[in-house]
Protein backbone atom coordinates (compact mmCIF):
# COMPACT_ATOMS: atom_id res chain seq x y z
CA UNK A 1 0.00 0.00 0.00
CA UNK A 2 1.25 3.64 -1.27
CA UNK A 3 1.86 6.06 1.64
CA UNK A 4 -0.59 8.37 -0.70
CA UNK A 5 -3.04 6.19 -0.23
CA UNK A 6 -2.74 5.73 3.43
CA UNK A 7 -3.21 9.44 3.92
CA UNK A 8 -6.09 9.90 1.57
CA UNK A 9 -7.98 6.84 3.50
CA UNK A 10 -7.38 8.79 7.13
CA UNK A 11 -6.33 12.44 6.16
CA UNK A 12 -9.00 14.34 3.55
CA UNK A 13 -8.56 17.78 2.64
CA UNK A 14 -11.76 18.93 0.89
CA UNK A 15 -9.74 21.46 -1.50
CA UNK A 16 -6.28 20.14 -1.91
CA UNK A 17 -4.48 17.16 -3.28
CA UNK A 18 -1.04 14.79 -2.43
CA UNK A 19 1.44 15.12 -4.72
CA UNK A 20 4.93 13.85 -4.63
CA UNK A 21 6.51 12.22 -1.70
CA UNK A 22 9.95 11.96 -1.23
CA UNK A 23 12.87 11.63 1.51
CA UNK A 24 14.38 14.67 2.51
CA UNK A 25 16.73 15.38 5.42
CA UNK A 26 15.16 17.84 7.99
CA UNK A 27 16.86 18.63 11.01
CA UNK A 28 19.68 16.26 10.54
CA UNK A 29 17.40 12.95 9.92
CA UNK A 30 15.67 11.40 7.05
CA UNK A 31 12.15 12.40 6.47
CA UNK A 32 9.13 11.98 4.53
CA UNK A 33 8.15 15.26 2.78
CA UNK A 34 4.76 15.33 1.55
CA UNK A 35 3.84 17.85 -1.22
CA UNK A 36 0.41 19.16 -0.65
CA UNK A 37 -1.18 21.30 -3.81
CA UNK A 38 -4.40 22.89 -4.07
CA UNK A 39 -6.67 21.70 -6.00
CA UNK A 40 -7.04 23.29 -9.80
CA UNK A 41 -9.68 26.02 -10.00
CA UNK A 42 -10.40 25.84 -6.19
CA UNK A 43 -9.78 29.18 -3.87
CA UNK A 44 -8.03 29.83 -0.70
CA UNK A 45 -10.27 30.51 2.46
CA UNK A 46 -10.06 33.80 4.24
CA UNK A 47 -9.00 33.33 7.54
CA UNK A 48 -11.25 35.93 9.11
CA UNK A 49 -14.97 35.23 7.85
CA UNK A 50 -14.23 31.67 5.91
CA UNK A 51 -15.48 33.25 2.37
CA UNK A 52 -13.86 30.99 -0.71
CA UNK A 53 -11.72 34.47 -2.34
CA UNK A 54 -9.61 34.77 -5.43
CA UNK A 55 -5.76 34.37 -4.92
CA UNK A 56 -3.71 36.96 -4.52
CA UNK A 57 -0.13 35.82 -4.62
CA UNK A 58 1.48 32.37 -3.27
CA UNK A 59 3.96 32.18 -0.02
CA UNK A 60 7.40 30.02 0.05
CA UNK A 61 6.40 26.33 1.11
CA UNK A 62 6.40 25.71 4.86
CA UNK A 63 6.50 22.27 6.39
CA UNK A 64 4.08 21.09 9.30
CA UNK A 65 4.81 18.73 10.91
CA UNK A 66 2.52 15.33 10.59
CA UNK A 67 2.54 12.17 12.84
CA UNK A 68 5.05 9.91 12.59
CA UNK A 69 4.80 6.67 10.61
CA UNK A 70 6.93 3.49 12.09
CA UNK A 71 8.83 5.84 14.09
CA UNK A 72 9.94 8.30 10.50
CA UNK A 73 9.36 12.23 10.95
CA UNK A 74 7.06 13.00 8.54
CA UNK A 75 5.86 16.65 7.14
CA UNK A 76 3.45 17.76 5.02
CA UNK A 77 5.18 20.98 2.62
CA UNK A 78 2.63 23.06 1.14
CA UNK A 79 3.14 26.81 0.02
CA UNK A 80 -0.04 29.17 1.14
CA UNK A 81 -1.77 31.03 -1.01
CA UNK A 82 -2.92 34.92 0.34
CA UNK A 83 -5.98 35.30 -1.02
CA UNK A 84 -7.84 38.82 -1.39
CA UNK A 85 -11.07 38.63 0.63
CA UNK A 86 -13.60 41.49 -0.38
CA UNK A 87 -14.56 42.00 3.54
CA UNK A 88 -11.03 41.40 5.25
CA UNK A 89 -8.67 42.33 2.95
CA UNK A 90 -5.59 40.29 2.03
CA UNK A 91 -4.54 37.55 4.20
CA UNK A 92 -3.05 33.57 4.45
CA UNK A 93 -5.78 31.22 3.40
CA UNK A 94 -7.03 28.91 6.44
CA UNK A 95 -5.33 25.81 6.12
CA UNK A 96 -7.43 22.82 7.25
CA UNK A 97 -4.49 20.63 8.79
CA UNK A 98 -2.93 23.41 11.16
CA UNK A 99 -3.97 26.75 12.96
CA UNK A 100 -2.76 29.93 12.09
CA UNK A 101 1.60 30.26 12.40
CA UNK A 102 1.55 26.85 14.22
CA UNK A 103 4.37 24.35 11.96
CA UNK A 104 2.39 20.86 13.09
CA UNK A 105 -0.42 19.48 12.22
CA UNK A 106 -3.97 18.87 13.77
CA UNK A 107 -3.81 15.66 14.22
CA UNK A 108 -0.45 15.54 15.09
CA UNK A 109 -1.24 17.79 18.29
CA UNK A 110 -3.92 15.28 18.86
CA UNK A 111 -1.62 12.25 18.68
CA UNK A 112 1.09 14.76 20.99
CA UNK A 113 -2.10 15.29 23.88
CA UNK A 114 -3.38 11.62 23.65
CA UNK A 115 0.29 11.03 24.63
CA UNK A 116 1.22 13.00 27.15
CA UNK A 117 -2.08 11.79 29.08
CA UNK A 118 -0.12 9.13 30.20
CA UNK A 119 3.33 10.52 30.26
CA UNK A 120 4.94 13.54 31.28
CA UNK A 121 5.32 15.93 28.68
CA UNK A 122 9.13 15.76 28.65
CA UNK A 123 8.71 11.46 28.11
CA UNK A 124 6.35 12.65 25.18
CA UNK A 125 8.55 15.25 22.98
CA UNK A 126 11.81 12.33 23.92
CA UNK A 127 9.52 9.29 22.37
CA UNK A 128 8.37 11.53 19.56
CA UNK A 129 11.38 13.60 18.96
CA UNK A 130 10.09 16.70 19.27
CA UNK A 131 10.52 19.46 21.72
CA UNK A 132 8.91 19.74 24.99
CA UNK A 133 7.11 23.47 23.76
CA UNK A 134 5.52 21.84 20.86
CA UNK A 135 4.02 19.12 23.40
CA UNK A 136 3.11 22.02 25.33
CA UNK A 137 0.99 23.95 22.61
CA UNK A 138 -0.23 20.76 21.44
CA UNK A 139 -2.16 20.25 24.96
CA UNK A 140 -2.83 23.34 24.98
CA UNK A 141 -4.39 23.55 21.91
CA UNK A 142 -6.64 20.19 22.84
CA UNK A 143 -7.69 21.73 26.11
CA UNK A 144 -9.06 25.42 24.33
CA UNK A 145 -10.32 22.95 21.80
CA UNK A 146 -12.33 21.26 24.43
CA UNK A 147 -11.91 17.16 24.14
Amino acid sequence: MLVKTILNNIEKFKSFVYGKIYWERVGGENSLIVDLLARRNSRGECAVCGKNCPTYDTQPSRNYEYVPLWGIKVYFRYSPRRVRCKNDGIHVERLPWAEGKERTTKSYQSFLARWAKRLSWKETANAFRTSWESVYRAVKWVVDYGA
